[in-house]
C-alpha cells in the first residue's frame, strides 16, 4: 500500500510519547514502511512544517530529531501545475490551507492514501477519496 503522510504523523515518529493519541498506530505505519509492507511519500513541504515545529517546541532536540527523519528518506514529491490547481480548488471548497491541500494533492496524484493525525482537517474534508485519519488506519 502507498501512503502519503503529513507533518502530524511524521512528528509522532520522533516525539515518541505513548500517551499521545494514536502514537501506536503511527509507529505501526512506520514499521510497515521500514519492513517494506508500505511505501511512504510526502510533498517536500513536510520538511519545513516539521522543522518549524521542532525548532519551536523542542529546540534543544530539533536537529537530532530532524536528522532522524531525514535519514528515513521519505519520498519527496514536487507539486505539478495540476496539483497546484487542485490545491487552490480545495482551499476554496473546503476552507483549508494550501499546506494541507498539498498533502492531499500528492495522494491524488500518486494514487495513494493520505494519512493524517489532524482530526480537524479530516473533519473539514469529510469522506473524500484518498484520505483517512491515522486512528482509522489499523484496526
Amino acid at each position: 500500500m502507498e501512503y502519503v503522510v503529513d507533518a502530524s504523523v511524521i512528528l509522532k515518529w520522533v516525539l515518541g510519547d505513548e500517551k499521545e493519541p494514536d502514537q501506536i498506530k503511527a509507529m505501526q505505519l512506520l514499521n510497515a514502511w521500514t519492513t517494506g509492507d508500505a511505501a511512504i511519500s510526502a510533498p517536500t513541504l513536510w520538511q519545513y512544517e516539521v522543522g518549524n515545529f521542532l525548532g519551536r517546541e523542542v529546540p534543544e532536540e530539533a536537529k537530532e530529531k530532524m536528522d532522524l527523519l531525514l535519514d528515513l528518506r521519505i519520498r519527496n514529491v514536487e507539486l505539478s501545475d495540476n496539483m497546484y490547481q487542485l490545491c487552490f480548488t480545495w482551499m476554496r471548497e473546503y476552507k483549508i490551507s494550501f499546506y494541507d491541500a498539498s498533502y492531499l494533492a500528492v495522494a491524488y496524484d500518486i494514487q495513494a492514501m493520505l494519512v493524517t493525525a489532524d482530526e480537524r482537517f479530516a473533519r473539514k474534508l469529510g469522506k473524500v477519496n484518498h484520505l483517512c485519519a491515522l486512528k482509522e488506519i489499523y484496526p
